[in-house]
């Protein structure tokens, strides 16, 4: 290759990270752009697939300036994106309506008709279960009720594949992205045509699928004119988000885990096989040969952004949280009794519940902001103790566990998990997805070998944490007590759920 750079953006959650990636595994420049997040009703959570594009420009644009690599010398291009993230394009590829984000559970009456209509065909042929993540139920929930839109949808992209074919035009997903639909089956690598047809989705819709690797497109005139980059530069097809962050972190042979501090709560152990049992998320590894069977929690790192945006409005978003974790860490381990459920919009393992709530519970005049945020780091290092243990029970343990995600910047939130897990815990130095996309773009276009033994000798730890023993046995004492509250108010949840839609439609009945 004539390039020894590559470039790679990471299509979050909340926003969009690009680096700029030396052929020696440096991270030589990285940018990041928030984009919005629109709740227009109850359980409903959106994005507008144009606000990613706007922002993979401006970050691309952003580090060509900071690394002062002149375009020429950028050998590929590779974004990944938030797996089951949809969207529907018309015949001129333009987004007919705001995507369906993965925290969204609208769709649930979709699921239940589903598995009336399949039942356990679904894991058998897709290995997951069915619930409103997905999307074959988000998708359905739009063909009933948004007619129109379903009328004039041509193609289905995801989030990744919709941001790289503005850039490049090329409608093809990869293995990974397919197979968070539940129409595709993951070891066979095609399309599960009875399941398409239940939904009515007409062939030429779907993209065709090919491996994370592999160069689908060049920038385009338009393409390069938006965000600096030299026409003709190759793009690799990408991928998901998890899985770039699996390679990212080194997690490249079976035993190895990782733990996701980001939006989601993500847990995962590598294994040669899926888990084919209820409840445990299997995708396949972009490594031939492996998989990531996992589960996760709904809210991780974007229980804490929820916090800084509720309860920290009058602090400029610029070092907001350095200054709440300063807060946090000075107040005692167990928040002088404040315990924080971050069941904010439901729960996924262990209970798979979208009607749950979160909740702050034990507070008193005792409590300030500093404790309500020292409680939901610890909450959320409860939630993924939960999930984990859920992980575990399959027979799959995690032999090694790296901490990923943005907040694994975090040394308090570190130190946290790992006294609540009772496990230690390596740190990358990249803890993110954009490491990892920038790996999978470098070893598809040449600059790196494949293979997991570059992985390693690429991948850098910035730190062990090791769990305090005094401090372990205090949380599992705490984390007890968060187990059966959990279990109390489940229940709780539900009737605060449909007094809620009971209001709504009270107030639908009185509108004029």
């Amino acid at each position: 290759m004539s390039g020894d750079y590559v470039l790679a953006g990471d299509i979050g959650s909340g926003g969009c990270k690009t680096v700029l990636l030396a052929s020696d595994g440096r991270v030589v420049a990285s940018a990041r752009q928030s984009y919005p997040t629109q709740y227009p009703q109850p359980g409903w959570v959106e994005q507008h697939p144009e606000d990613w594009y706007a922002a993979f420009c401006a970050t691309t644009r952003a580090v060509l300036a900071e690394g002062r690599v002149p375009p020429e010398r950028i050998a590929g291009v590779g974004i990944d994106g938030v797996t089951h993230n949809t969207v529907l394009l018309d015949a001129a590829d333009r987004p007919l309506c705001p995507t369906i984000l993965l925290f969204d559970n609208r769709s649930t009456a979709e699921v239940q008709a589903i598995l009336a209509r399949w039942g356990d065909a679904v894991r058998e042929q897709a290995l997951n279960d069915v619930t409103t993540v997905w999307t074959w139920p988000q998708l359905q929930w739009i063909r009933d009720n948004r007619p129109e839109v379903w009328r004039a949808t041509r193609r289905i992209l995801f989030q990744k594949d919709y941001v790289r074919h503005r850039l490049a035009p090329s409608p093809v997903t990869d293995t990974i992205d397919a197979e968070g639909t539940l129409f595709f089956d993951p070891v066979a690598e095609r399309w599960i045509e009875p399941f398409c047809q239940d939904l009515g989705i007409h062939p030429s819709w779907l993209p065709a699928v090919v491996p994370a690797f592999e160069t689908v497109a060049s920038v385009g005139r338009q393409g390069a004119a938006d965000t600096g980059l030299r026409p003709g530069t190759p793009v690799i097809a990408g991928t998901t988000d998890t899985v770039a962050e699996v390679l990212g972190a080194g997690a490249v042979r079976a035993g190895a885990a990782v733990v996701k501090l980001a939006s989601v709560g993500r847990i995962a152990v590598v294994s040669a096989q899926p888990v084919r049992l209820p409840r445990v998320l299997n995708y396949r590894h972009v490594l031939d040969g492996l998989w990531y069977p996992g589960t996760a929690s709904k809210y991780a790192a974007s229980a804490f952004r929820w916090l800084r945006e509720t309860v920290w409005p009058d602090s400029a978003e610029e070092g907001v949280y350095p200054r709440m974790d300063e807060s946090a860490d000075r107040v005692p381990p167990g928040a002088d009794g404040l315990l924080f459920h971050p069941h904010l919009l439901g729960e996924w393992a262990p209970h798979w519940d979208e009607g749950m709530r979160g909740d702050f519970l034990g507070l008193t005049v005792r409590h300030a902001r500093g404790h309500l945020t020292r409680a939901v780091l610890e909450g959320v290092a409860f939630a993924l103790k939960d999930a984990l243990a859920a992980m575990e029970a399959t027979g799959h343990v995690a032999e090694e566990i790296r901490l990923i995600g943005q907040g694994a910047r975090s040394d308090l939130w570190a130190q946290i998990v790992a006294n609540v897990l009772n496990r230690p815990l390596a740190v990358p130095e990249e803890p993110e997805a954009s490491f990892g996309i920038a790996l999978i773009t470098a070893m598809g276009v040449g600059v790196v070998e494949r293979s997991a033994s570059a992985v390693e000798s690429l991948v850098r730890y910035r730190t062990k944490v090791d769990p305090q023993p005094n401090l372990a046995v205090a949380y599992a004492e705490l984390f007890s007590i968060y187990r059966d509250a959990d279990a109390a108010l489940q229940k709780i949840s539900g009737r605060l759920g449909a007094f809620e839609q009971r209001q709504i439609q009270r107030s639908a009945r009185l509108a004029p």
